[in-house]
């Protein structure tokens, strides 16, 4: 048996994160990961000597004096070799038409404005809602407060964006971003903008991808202190007999001792690891086995030909659909709406090595499979992979008609891939689904019935690096009983 002061299942981002927080606070740590690789959604894994991302394409806001720089500063990792996009960083084509948004709130209205303009003063008002957001940012993570008490978590965007935004065309093309943020009835503003905004005040790419992020957070635990453990897969968490979680005992037998623990996995998954007990109760269990996941993700990974494709310093998004806030993305769906992202050049050639084609999937799409094993699927379920994958590159050609004889391998994933690699329940891109009607029950508390068993990660608040580092960040604050990222600002 290891003794540690603080146990983390999880070594994803959130994991990774609340790790190196409470290490520098100077707590006896210990982080174990299930699977080989670190990183979860954020992992990098390499086919046939090409390195492609899970998760993480592009973020935004993280230079000096922009919205998500606290935290990256924090977690030391504002040094890396982030890549600032240009600024035209998303070019949007809107059932043939093309358009695209700037960096900077300026630039994001008069741009826009020039096409729409009846709408500037829609635009500019969004803007002033989104730097209302940069105000307020960290006060959702302060103690004693409430995220939920924001008037931009009731309103449904779906609804603002109908009553203040006039031309439907705007209103589509706001929602280039849709690939990041599921779009819902039910989706609060303050998630659709919270996202927006900050690629707006600048975007970026980061060389190396997720490996670089995931590699320096690594580091940065092991440096102060911190220990980390692979393919140790948790299988229970015990009760002690003072009634607080005792240990995790993992697949090989090895039990885990701490004061406190973390779990970054999905509430439900980790109820699944404490046995029947009077902490929790079973309408607790079906509270969180009812959430709602949201969608997950069809990517396509193509390695291309060498020298053949230029790198582009901006992403695509591509929307054909009629309605882009009710696409179907089921098994039997089309193909309409879809992400297209260059990855960094790692040895900084002019030419593109891979892109990544990315269009939302639900569960649904491939449940009937999901009894299968890695390495191990049917052939009815490779086909189906083959066939999306196709009208992906169909799609993509229409907008980088170079693509045609140059790509080289061809790889794919689904939410089914995602569930495996990363554990994620669903294969969810976003977490739990937000709702604006409903937020006591979709924007979760870190703290549990059991007053040392705490959790983190993407299901709680809001979902991308932003969202995930605040949570660990509150997480963090609740355990120490203190603000720990206003204390080292």
């Amino acid at each position: 048996m290891e003794k540690y002061d603080i146990v983390i299942i999880g070594g994803g981002f959130a994991g990774l994160t609340c790790a190196l927080a409470l290490s520098k606070e100077g707590r006896k740590v210990c982080v174990l990961e299930k699977e080989r690789i670190l990183g979860g959604a954020f992992q990098s894994f390499s086919r046939k000597g090409q390195r492609f991302d899970t998760g993480f394409h592009y973020v935004g806001g993280v230079g000096e004096g922009e919205i998500l720089y606290p935290l990256v500063k924090y977690f030391e990792l504002e040094n890396l070799p982030w890549v600032q996009l240009d600024e035209k960083f998303l070019e949007v084509h809107i059932r043939g038409e093309k358009h695209v948004i700037c960096n900077g709130y300026d630039s994001f209205v008069n741009s826009l404005s020039s096409e729409f303009p009846e709408d500037r003063q829609g635009l500019q008002n969004l803007t002033d809602i989104m730097q209302d957001i940069n105000r307020h940012i960290y006060e959702s993570i302060e103690l004693g407060t409430n995220a939920t008490t924001n008037e931009y978590m009731t309103i449904p965007a779906i609804e603002y964006l109908q009553k203040n935004i006039k031309n439907s065309i705007l209103r589509d093309i706001l929602c280039g971003q849709s690939v990041t943020t599921e779009l819902s009835d039910e989706l609060p503003l303050y998630a659709f903008l919270q996202s927006l905004n900050s690629f707006i005040q600048h975007s970026y790419r980061l060389k190396g991808g997720g490996e670089t992020l995931i590699k320096n957070l690594v580091e940065s635990v092991h440096k102060y202190g911190g220990t980390i453990k692979t393919r140790c897969h948790v299988q229970q968490l015990t009760i002690g007999n003072d009634e607080k979680i005792a240990s995790a005992v993992c697949d090989d037998g090895t039990e885990f001792i701490a004061d406190t623990f973390i779990s970054t996995l999905h509430p439900a998954l980790t109820l699944e690891l404490i046995p029947e007990c009077k902490q929790i109760r079973n309408i607790y269990r079906k509270r969180f086995q009812k959430l709602q996941d949201s969608a997950g993700m069809f990517t396509v990974q193509l390695v291309l030909k060498p020298n053949t494709i230029l790198y582009r310093n901006n992403s695509i998004g591509i929307f054909n659909s009629e309605d882009l806030w009710h696409t179907p993305y089921g098994k039997d769906s089309h193909v309409q709406n879809m992400l297209i992202n260059f990855n960094v050049p790692e040895n900084d050639s002019k030419y593109a090595t891979n892109i990544d084609l990315l269009t939302p999937m639900t569960w649904d799409a491939i449940e009937e499979w999901s009894e299968s094993k890695i390495g191990k699927r049917p052939k009815e379920y490779e086909t189906f992979k083959q066939e999306k994958a196709k009208e992906c590159i169909a799609l993509a050609q229409q907008h980088i008609p170079e693509l045609q004889d140059n790509i080289e391998q061809i790889w794919t994933s689904t939410p089914l891939t995602y569930r495996d690699y990363t554990g994620t329940r669903g294969g969810a891109a976003y977490g739990i689904r937000k709702s604006c009607n409903n937020l006591l029950g979709t924007l979760l508390s870190p703290t549990t019935p059991f007053e040392n068993l705490f959790l983190s990660g993407q299901n709680l608040i809001l979902h991308g690096m932003q969202g995930v580092a605040m949570t660990s960040i509150l997480t963090c604050n609740v355990i120490c009983k203190k603000n720990i990222l206003k204390q080292n600002s």
